[in-house]
């Protein structure tokens, strides 16, 4: 058995509950390799996501 048994599935406190299903996406090669080479890619893609959607939102509010 590893030896980070314990630990290596804790949460790390970034409000996002663990029996969420993960949603997936399949990017092109160039994007793929941009995105795995960031240091703290789960992090990084959920603030993308959040900037995404507060933008999409803004602009859905400013049109009606």
């Amino acid at each position: 058995m590893r030896k980070d048994y314990e630990t290596r599935f804790q949460p790390k406190g970034v409000g996002v509950k663990h029996d969420t299903k993960p949603i997936s996406v399949m990017l092109p090669k160039d994007l793929d390799t941009y995105v795995r080479n960031k240091s703290n890619r789960s992090e990084w893609l959920r603030r993308v996501i959040a900037e995404a959607v507060a933008k999409e939102q803004a602009e859905a509010s400013q049109e009606g």
